[in-house]
């Protein structure tokens, strides 16, 4: 798989469902009887999943569909045809190449392979997984800082002065005034009452 991956170098791999896997994926898989040692296990990137029509002759491009493949991770960037070969590949299996074409023993010269057989990915390069680790590591760096900022933070808040209030504190204390009573108004004056003439007798005389 040169130069994508190297003798000797670890690579994570992640566990993966057969309706996963996907053109491009580098996988882990179990060849086929016949296809290797007893307990082997592949290591080889899918080029075509099932139903797809792939082909290629000499050094032209791998041919997905009817459009030629681009490859820029071919080690030496030539496809380095072994063989010319034409191949609709069948539902539920994937065609498998590796990235060192020259050397690669794979479908060209296998067949494909069941999807049920691939085991696991790869997630990503190394560059992508230092990168992961890089910003882990920046992270737990610098949460002792983010502690130390938080509790001057906190410090500062129990020393800091009472905040001014909006209006003068006498404003605030003051209670409003009780209302008064009203007060009372003096009795208006009563008309006179008219004063009843004495009868006249009449047994006087004018």
């Amino acid at each position: 798989m040169a130069p994508t991956y190297h003798a000797g170098q670890r690579v994570t791999t992640y566990a993966v469902d057969p309706g996963e896997v996907r053109r491009g994926d580098v996988v882990v898989f179990t060849p086929p009887e016949g296809g290797g040692a007893r307990n082997e296990k592949g290591f080889q990137r899918v080029i075509a999943l099932g139903g797809d029509h792939i082909a290629q002759c000499g050094n032209q491009p791998v041919q997905l569909n009817g459009a030629p493949l681009d490859e820029p991770y071919l080690y030496g960037d030539e496809p380095n045809g072994q063989r010319c070969f034409d191949v609709t590949v069948p539902a539920g299996e994937v065609f498998l190449m590796g990235d060192h074409r020259s050397i690669s023993l794979d479908s060209r010269t296998r067949g494909t392979v069941p999807v049920d057989s691939v085991l696991a990915r790869t997630e990503g390069d190394s560059a992508a997984l230092a990168a992961v680790g890089l910003l882990f590591l920046l992270g737990v760096l610098l949460l002792p800082v983010a502690l130390v900022l938080s509790l001057i933070a906190r410090r500062r808040r129990r020393t800091a002065p009472p905040e001014a209030l909006a209006y003068p504190a006498w404003v605030l204390a003051a209670t409003p005034p009780a209302p008064q009573p009203a007060a009372e108004q003096p009795p208006a004056p009563q008309p006179p009452v008219p004063q009843a003439s004495a009868p006249t007798s009449l047994d006087k005389a004018p």
